[in-house]
């Protein structure tokens, strides 16, 4: 049996299927059934450290106080059905600047906020004071590195995460690979105003689909990568 130190905190949903335009009828549909958005929200523990990879907010387009109280309320008894209170985070890496991925992280005021460099080089302080910068490959805790991924953005970035031995590779995705669907339509998703490139959007997939085992994609759950067939 494989040792997995990644935890799955919360699987996150997506609101716009592959083929399909971004209706705000069909949009406003999957809201009223409770399907608002958030991402992924994974965890790696190694060591002393406790990494959360993005924070999973949902209805991003809504910032009210009640909403941003929901989402914290919601992140906080997710991480405690696993066993952890925000006080264990020692790090929170944001794959990227979109509200779904890092909205409601002050709940986690206590970790050091990492994200790559060029997703860095585009905030505005305070925010951008807070966080430190990374590039390419740089190892963010043991066994743990992070992989520039652009495309859905410039600065998008995943992680890299192996076993002891090496047998079993994961890829914390954030919008690199937005779920399973979308993958094997060979549909990238290109509705968000800062897209950067969709030559290295498939770069990207390609690349994650090569280097690790296991998937672990912004908006869906977890797939092995043995059963897709490389984007060209």
């Amino acid at each position: 049996m494989w040792e997995v130190k990644v935890k799955i905190i919360k699987n996150g949903t997506c609101t716009v299927d592959p083929g399909n335009m971004a209706s705000l009828v069909h949009v406003a549909l999957k809201h009223q059934m409770g399907i608002k958005g958030g991402s992924t929200v994974s965890l790696i523990r190694e060591k002393d450290d406790c990494l959360l990879i993005d924070t999973g907010y949902e209805d991003e387009s809504d910032e009210s106080p009640m909403n941003q109280r929901k989402n914290r309320d919601w992140l906080k008894l997710l991480l405690d059905f696993h066993g952890h209170r925000p006080e264990d985070i020692t790090k929170v890496f944001i794959t990227h600047f979109h509200m779904d991925h890092f909205g409601g992280i002050e709940l986690f005021e206590g970790a050091k906020w990492f994200c790559h460099r060029l997703a860095h080089e585009g905030l505005m302080s305070p925010l951008k004071d807070k966080f430190i910068p990374l590039d390419d490959g740089d190892q963010i805790i043991p066994n743990a590195v992070v992989a520039h991924t652009p495309g859905h953005t410039r600065g998008h970035s995943s992680i890299l995460w192996w076993n002891a031995n090496g047998s079993l590779r994961a890829a914390i995705c954030g919008d690199a690979v937005i779920n399973l669907a979308w993958l094997q339509s060979g549909s990238i998703w290109r509705f968000n105003s800062d897209f950067f490139d969709l030559e290295a959007a498939r770069k990207s997939i390609g690349n994650l689909l090569h280097r690790a085992d296991l998937i672990i994609p912004g908006h869906g759950q977890p797939f092995f990568s043995s059963a897709i067939k490389l984007i060209k």
